[in-house]
């Protein structure tokens, strides 16, 4: 039974990974490798089918304990974010909290998960850690490819958090007021995610 499990889980993944080689050629970034950024790719459809994401989410359980089991009972959606993807299960009956948020990059890899509203997970992050000049220089690229970002402040200064596996890169304009900041969220293979851009008051 064990075998049986392990052959009907492999046989999964193959054809996750044909689907998501196909959305990626589709898209042209079947030769981007994870860890680098995908600067002028950005604005590339997101290609890979809901029923894939579902494929994928189901055979990285299978072979992953760090990730959150799913609920006896659930409903599940997908939906599109700028440059990635949202792949969310609601228990059955609904109960407050009781969702699983997963956040797939348009590579289909997942680089976030959250349970029950926590926003401490138990994600397993990759061993590269980017550095803070190696953010700058992703949004650097990301703002050459892309007319949506927000240019860059006059004068300004930068600082990094990490939000579980996500990098957060901040931009303050000097003089600082507050809340006179943008934010650019980048996944841990370094594809940003989304940014926002805060007003001061």
């Amino acid at each position: 039974m064990k075998n049986l499990r392990l052959l009907i889980a492999l046989i999964a993944l193959m054809i996750v990974a044909c689907v998501i080689y196909l959305g990626m050629r589709q898209s042209g970034l079947e030769s981007s490798p994870p860890g680098q950024a995908t600067a002028g790719k950005e604005d590339s459809p997101l290609n890979l089918p809901d029923l894939a994401i579902k494929q994928i989410i189901d055979v990285e359980r299978a072979r992953r304990t760090d990730l959150p089991p799913a609920f006896d009972k659930y409903a599940w959606s997908v939906r599109r974010d700028l440059n990635h993807y949202v792949y969310v299960e609601t228990a059955v009956p609904e109960r407050p909290h009781e969702r699983i948020l997963f956040r797939l990059n348009r590579r289909g890899i997942i680089v976030d998960a959250i349970l029950r509203d926590n926003f401490n997970t138990d994600l397993n992050c990759p061993e590269k850690v980017f550095s803070e000049s190696e953010l700058a220089e992703i949004v650097r690229k990301a703002r050459a490819a892309r007319d949506d970002l927000p240019p860059l402040f006059a004068d300004y200064r930068t600082r990094v958090a990490r939000l579980r596996c996500l990098y957060l890169y901040f931009e303050y304009r000097l003089p600082e007021r507050r809340g006179d900041f943008q934010t650019f969220t980048i996944d841990p293979y370094g594809e940003l995610l989304e940014f926002s851009r805060s007003e001061p008051y």
